[in-house]
This record gives C-alpha cells, structure tokens and sequence, in this order.
C-alpha cells in the first residue's frame, strides 16, 4: 500500500447496517494551491479522471482531475485525513477513509464523485481504510485494525462488507498484517500483501478468504498489489533493489521485471482500464507526486506539481 497512516481507537466494534448520511457544521478551509504531497491515486474505471490524496491545501483531502493532470477539483472541506478515494464502476460515486467522526476513528465513507451527499458506511472503532469496490459495485474489502496503539500487538485484517456497509464481516483472522486488498477483475480473487512470513509478500485467496496462495518469496518488502485488467500481470512495489520501486510479475508470479530506476520511493502503481498505462506516487527527493508511465516503464510522465499548476 501505499504506506498506510493511522489512528484508532480501542473500542466495542460495530459496522453500520445502514447508510449514515453526515453533515459536516465545521467551516472549511479556503483551498491555497501549492504542490503539496499527493498520493494514493485511482482511474476511473473509464479512464477519464484520476482521484487522488493532497495535502496542497494544507490538510490531507481528496481531489479529483483529468487524467493528464489538468482541471483539479478539491472534493473535501473537512479536517483530518481523507484518503484512499476509489471510483465506483460508473463513476458516479467514491469510496475514501475519513476520521471526521470523531476525529479518533478512521471509518470508510462514499460520496458522489463531485464530493456531495457524503455517507458513512462504517461505525468502527479503531483504523478502517483503503477501501475498494469489487467489479460489479455489489461489494467492498478493506483492511482494518481494531486499535490505535501501534506499540500493541494487534494486527491488520482483510474485512468485506455489502456496498451499503451493512454485512460487514472479517476475512482474514487477524494473526498476521493482511494488508490493501484488492479483486481481480472477474471478482473471484482478492490480492493483498502480509507478514505473516516474517517480511511483507504478495499473496492472493478467495474472497471468502480460503485457498490463500503466496505469490512472492524474498527476503526484501513487496507489497500493494493490483492485477491487470486481463489477469495476466500484476504491478507492485518493492525494496528488493533497495529503496520502493516499481515492478511487475505474471499472475502466477513469475518473470518479475523492475520498471522504475530511481533513488525515490514509489507507491501502488494502479492499471489503465486498457491496460498499457500505470498510475503511481513518488516521493522523488521531495514532496508526493502522481506520475504515469507506460506499462513497461517508459515515456514517464508527473501528473502533479508545481509544473502542472496544480
């Protein structure tokens, strides 16, 4: 994953059986434009926007734009951190973390993609977040962990719940960090990333969470996951080389190439619906930004900055 933050709170766990629809009483920041960090960046599934993480108006919300980079539109006004936004199949809606609750508690809320009508989907306590639809709009799988003290021993789980937030169930047993699950494209399998080998590698199992299957076997970091629309590849990051790149691998996971040769840290590359393009942050040196690249690595391209406008 991305790197996940968080914060969370100890606490009786319930999910939300209905939608809850929040109103916001606390004024918004005006938006000051700045480069920012940026991260955590998802297609719509037509290919046509980009939604994204920035912290460019000083707090952490969630932005959409075109997918060249053009016409950035703030979705959020609200403090605290809104992140890992995902598009729903028609574009009409999107899912993000928020702990504009109770500003304790990460919960998954979904908004309308112009960032109206904001709905709370869960009432847990503890971290709950990056959130992703499965293909036909019928699901949701996140990852959650039950509290926020990262001293304890407590560990991240994969969880599923209707797309109402209603049904919400835990998939993996909380024994290990199972972490950013995401479907392959014809919904039968989850991919996601744990420790329970001692470092972080790639695995995929049913989204019941049974026949797991391991993916990747180093002794260096892999993680945050996505397949290609065809199946047959997956893109993800790694340390092998060092510091976080990015690679891909067949679905089985072999004939693993290196795309991305630099000294920054890049994060979650995501697939183009047509498959020939790769969406991904970088720190490169400095702040976040979102680039793109052709799916072999080349003609790279920043999406974000100061270059940009935006």
């Amino acid at each position: 994953m991305s790197p996940t933050l968080v914060l969370v709170l100890i606490g009786t766990v319930s999910a939300s059986p209905a939608l809850c629809r929040t109103k916001d009483t606390r004024e918004a920041a005006p938006i000051v434009v700045s480069s920012g960090n940026s991260a955590f960046p998802q297609w719509s599934h037509d290919g046509k926007r980009i939604t994204f993480t920035s912290d460019r108006s000083g707090d952490p919300e969630i932005y959409s734009m075109n997918a060249d980079g053009s016409d950035p539109v703030r979705l959020t006004q609200v403090p605290g951190r809104d992140a890992h936004p995902y598009f729903s199949r028609d574009g009409r809606r999107i899912l993000f973390q928020s702990p504009r609750a109770n500003d304790k508690d990460t919960n998954i809320y979904v908004m309308n993609a112009d960032g109206s009508g904001v709905v709370q989907l869960t009432s847990l306590a503890g971290f709950a977040g990056v959130p992703v639809y499965s293909p036909d709009d019928k699901l949701i799988v996140l990852q959650w962990r039950k509290t926020n003290e990262f001293t304890d021993a407590e560990k991240w789980r994969i969880c599923m719940m209707n797309a109402d937030g209603s049904d919400f169930r835990e998939i993996t047993p909380g024994t290990a960090n199972d972490q950013v699950p995401n479907w392959s494209r014809d919904g039968r399998r989850l991919i996601f990333y744990s420790d329970r080998s001692g470092s972080n590698q790639i695995y995929t199992m049913k989204p019941d969470g049974t026949d797991v299957q391991l993916l990747t076997m180093t002794e260096s970091n892999d993680n945050a996951a996505s397949w290609s629309p065809d199946g047959s590849k997956i893109a993800f990051t790694s340390d092998r080389s060092g510091n976080g790149e990015i690679y891909t691998m067949d679905a089985d996971g072999k004939n693993v190439r290196r795309l991305t040769h630099t000294r920054a840290t890049e994060r979650a590359a995501v697939w183009s619906a047509d498959g020939q393009k790769l969406l991904f942050a970088s720190d490169g040196g400095g702040p976040g930004q979102i680039y793109l690249m052709n799916a072999d690595g080349s003609n790279l391209t920043r999406l974000t900055g100061p270059a940009q406008g935006n």
